[in-house]
């Protein structure tokens, strides 16, 4: 039965962050997207104005009654009137036909439902979503309804007015036809009624540059650039929207496909490159030097970016008196892209002048200038210089990047870079007539050092935790480019003895001159502060500095990544939150009971951990045939989930490596089919992964934290002693439902834990709070079993996974009756291991089963006492058979409880002990000190006691 709260929606308390319109109700038992829509248009959808649309004659012209299209010529009786809130109904008086709008279309069209639907739908604007997914019909923003008009001012009778403005502004036709078609400019002829000409916000016409997110091409702003400044009050841009976070790109797909990459500072630098036709080449516009630190940069991996920023004088006063602007943000986007293995160089613009020898200031002023031909010439032109942004002559205007001694700074000029390879200026020769410099090269080095930094690693307790690190350790992040790489950069982390030492470095590749190469990593230690940086080395939700962040591979300096974690290299699936909401919504249809989303949701939680402090290991166990193999692949592809085999888990170290420095889940397939002393390894292991273990192991004392959320997956899941520490779900053959689509989204894994990141840790706790109670008002155990109630937490903080997936995907969190089925599973999963969670059990378990073989050696004797059936026997002699006996070796190392006192303790408390002291005479002896075990109750656990063979009372 669904609790209370469920049917009525439980008061969370974190805001929803990513979806706020108002949607249908799906569930997974039969609203198909088809009978979601229907409700929407029902609800939407007024009767009069359809019956308008269709053209239905009428009594009057606002008022009045239609006509039957099933009975043209007959007396108009057709009423359409509103329904107290529920939408709009129609009636026919005559024929007593009634219904909604989409009967309306059905009577006039004669279609059947879904024709009719999906014709309506089209009408209307209401989108028809995938299976499982609500229709909605967005209210558009601010920004998208300027859009919406400048676009469509960009294609009217006033079009030629931007055309002939931006080639004014030496920007080639073809450039603008293509951003119009992309819908990326338009054009503004708005002004404020309220302003006067000449007034600032007065508007007038202008370039209109669209800015869409990459991913979903939705409108998130637009900025304009106006013909006319002094119409405006002077200014030359606004923007409307979101001016953070978004750069600015006329088409997504170009960058995308494009090698390199161009990044300006405003968008019309961006149509000056493309004017330029440079082949694989795309740009993108930060829309102001500030947006640096606001745009997430990773979408350029695996691109060579080049910085082509505005070429400012220093700034004169203020805080960054000195300082060059544009150059100050590229320094800073070096920074940020060396940080993700992005390689970054910048545009040498020291010869940038134009015919009156003045500096020129940007890409566009270039071309206006130059035109195209030598503008393309000049961004193909890269500094060479050791550092980038770094000028090693007196032509640098401002400031410099970095302070060189002076010692440093008389060989600093020497060193000349490509992007993959270094030399160093070994003779220099002058012309006499000329007066010329000509310098002779030699190689240093076959690749680039693109950096050296200095970076603090907070300790695993301060990285679980977030509490003030006390236990830091400095290493040195070396980035290389190399040719056989390209433009991804190769990054090592060296302690600080490793730096020089040159056959480390001769891993990236051939070291030609070792002096050289020595001397340019002394000016390189100059510069460790570039780029410095406090990091943690976990992959997921972690703490840095006592702020959550998310946290991928290559945010991480593992000194042997491969092994101290599995997931070193890894970039987390990105998408939209509608995105999640599909892949939710198919898990749910494809096994009944939410069999399948259960481990979903699971494993999406796992990353709650560094809220909960703990997060639960998953068992699915499934019958041959069900699907398991299937429901894992699908699983490793919707939220880039790793499965290790059973082979590949040979080794206790194979199996160390495998749960390290994440908190994103792993699976073990098959571990039941391992020999037993890999079995106990591996449950000791996932003993303390449960929570996190800081360990350090081999010969090099490599570190490694325990911590990664394991999915056990099997027929037989051997976990006995880790009942309190799993959560299950079972797979079988009749639970099967629809098959996933086979190009069924992944999950916006990375979305996800940044609405982690910003949801916090009260936040989530308090809706963890929330689901424990729920549970506990559930729970078909008594809350005095403590093994029970520590079952009952690890379903609450699935609860909670659950409860927050469906704040980030617009989900009603009674979709599928998920909490419903999540609390099924719960209770059976309590009732079924209710003896097998408590270690006297299992000692009891082995006793009875020693009895019954003949191995028990020590005085015992079944009996009865008052009219109970008892075995009489030591506690003492019980501990004693199990620690000594060789064939119990390995089940004695595995039990929690080696005492016989805490042994017989439990026996009393679980009320199996009827009598204890005693005494009883056997085999002619009088033993005492006996304690009586109660036979009918120990059955109530499932141990049935059997006599040996040619025993004797």
């Amino acid at each position: 039965m669904r609790p209370a709260w469920a049917r009525t929606g439980p008061s969370y308390s974190c805001a929803r962050r990513y979806n706020n319109n108002s949607m249908s109700t799906s569930t997974f038992q039969g609203d198909s997207p088809l009978k979601v829509a229907a409700q929407e248009l029902n609800l939407r959808v007024d009767c009069a104005d359809l019956a308008l649309k269709l053209r239905l004659p009428r009594d009057g012209e606002n008022k009045g009654n239609f006509e039957n299209p099933k009975h043209v010529g007959r007396p108009k009786t057709l009423a359409c009137y509103p329904d107290s809130g529920k939408g709009s109904k129609w009636k026919d008086f005559r024929t007593d036909q009634h219904g909604g709008p989409i009967d309306l279309l059905m009577l006039h069209g004669g279609m059947d439902f879904a024709s009719a639907v999906k014709e309506l739908a089209g009408m209307y604007g209401v989108t028809i979503a995938p299976r499982g997914q609500p229709a909605v019909q967005a209210r558009k923003s601010t920004a998208e309804f300027i859009a919406d008009n400048c676009l469509r001012d960009a294609r009217g009778p006033q079009a030629q007015e931007v055309v002939d403005y931006l080639v004014s502004r030496g920007i080639e036709p073809f450039a603008i036809d293509d951003a119009i078609k992309k819908g990326t400019l338009g054009l503004n002829l708005w002004n404020s009624p309220t302003a006067q000409r000449g007034e600032v916000n007065w508007g007038g016409p202008a370039a209109a540059f669209v800015v869409r997110g990459q991913k979903t091409g939705q409108v998130v702003a637009v900025d304009m650039r106006y013909f006319n400044p002094a119409d405006n009050g002077g200014v030359k841009t606004q923007s409307q929207g979101e001016k953070a976070r978004y750069p600015w790109c006329s088409d997504w797909r170009r960058l995308e496909a494009a090698k390199t990459v161009y990044v300006v500072e405003s968008s019309i630098n961006v149509l000056s490159i493309e004017s330029c036709q440079l082949p694989g080449v795309a740009a993108i516009s930060l829309r102001g030097t500030g947006n640096v630190e606001t745009i997430d940069w990773a979408f350029l991996r695996g691109k060579q970016v080049v910085g082509c920023m505005d070429n400012d004088l220093p700034f004169e006063t203020g805080p960054h008196t000195g300082y060059c602007a544009g150059l100050k943000a590229f320094w800073r986007l070096h920074e940020i892209l060396t940080g993700l293995d992005i390689s970054c160089l910048m545009v040498d613009q020291g010869d940038w002048k134009d015919d009156d020898d003045q500096p020129v200031n940007d890409v566009n002023d270039l071309l206006k200038a130059r035109g195209p031909d030598d503008t393309a010439k000049a961004l193909r032109k890269l500094q060479d210089w050791l550092i980038p942004g770094m000028v090693g002559n007196d032509e640098r205007w401002g400031k410099p990047r970095l302070y060189l001694p002076h010692h440093d700074y008389l060989v600093y000029w020497k060193y000349r870079v490509q992007a993959d390879f270094t030399k160093v200026i070994g003779k220099t020769t002058k012309d006499e007539e000329t007066g010329t410099e000509k310098h002779d090269y030699g190689d240093v080095c076959g690749f680039r050092v693109a950096a050296v930094a200095r970076v603090k690693i907070a300790s695993p307790t301060s990285t679980m935790t977030g509490e003030a690190d006390s236990s830091a350790r400095t290493v040195f992040a070396v980035s290389v480019q190399s040719a056989r790489h390209g433009p991804v950069l190769q990054r090592r982390v060296l302690e600080d003895d490793q730096l020089h030492n040159l056959e480390v470095w001769k891993k990236f590749g051939n070291v030609m001159a070792p002096l050289p190469f020595g001397r340019m990593l002394n000016v390189w230690e100059r510069a460790v502060d570039i780029g410095a940086r406090h990091a943690v080395n976990f992959v997921g939700l972690a703490w840095r500095d006592g702020v959550p962040v998310v946290n991928e591979g290559s945010d991480c300096f593992f000194q042997d990544p491969k092994q101290q974690c599995p997931y070193s290299e890894l970039a987390f699936p990105s998408g939209t939150p509608a995105n999640g909401r599909a892949v939710l919504l198919a898990y749910g249809y494809t096994f009944k009971s939410n069999a399948a989303l259960i481990p979903l949701v699971w494993a999406l939680g796992a990353h709650l951990k560094a809220y909960l402090g703990y997060w639960p290991h998953f068992v699915l166990q499934a019958e041959k045939s069900s699907g398991k193999s299937t429901l894992l692949k699908r699983m490793e592809r919707s939220i880039a989930m790793s499965m290790f085999s059973g082979q590949s888990l040979e080794t206790a170290f194979r199996m160390l490596t495998s749960i390290s420095y994440t908190s994103h889940p792993v699976g073990w397939e098959e571990i039941s089919a391992r020999k037993q002393e890999l079995i106990d390894r591996a449950v000791s292991n996932l003993q303390e992964c449960y929570q996190y273990t800081h360990t350090r192991r081999g010969a090099a004392l490599t570190d490694f934290l325990l911590c990664a959320p394991v999915m056990l997956a099997g027929e037989d899941v051997p976990v006995k002693s880790l009942i309190g520490k799993v959560v299950k779900s079972t797979l079988t053959t009749d639970r099967q439902g629809d098959q996933m689509p086979e190009d069924l989204v992944q999950f916006p894994v990375r979305e996800w834990l940044q609405y982690l990141a910003a949801t916090g840790k009260s936040t989530t706790r308090e809706i963890f709070a929330e689901q424990q109670a729920h549970m506990e008002l559930n729970c078909s155990a008594k809350l005095a079993d403590a093994g029970a109630k520590r079952m009952l937490t690890n379903y609450a903080a699935v609860g909670t996974a659950w409860a927050m997936l469906c704040d980030f995907t617009g989900l009603d969190p009674q979709t599928g009756n998920f909490l419903s089925d999540l609390t099924v599973e719960m209770n059976a999963h309590i009732m079924d291991s209710s003896s097998d969670r408590q270690p006297w059990v299992w000692i009891t378990e082995k006793l009875l089963s020693e009895i019954a073989a003949g191995n028990f050696r020590h005085p015992y004797k079944f009996d009865t006492e008052d009219d109970t059936p008892v075995l009489c026997v030591r506690t003492g002699h019980i501990m004693d058979h199990m620690s000594q006996s060789p064939a119990l070796r390995d089940f004695w190392n595995q039990l929690p409880v080696k005492s016989d006192r805490v042994y017989k303790k439990a026996l009393e408390t679980q009320g199996v002990l009827a009598a204890e002291n005693i005494e009883r005479t056997i085999q002619g002896r009088r033993v005492s000190y006996l304690v009586a075990l109660s036979l009918p109750m120990l059955e109530k656990f499932g141990l049935h006691a059997v006599e040996p063979k040619g025993y004797e009372r």
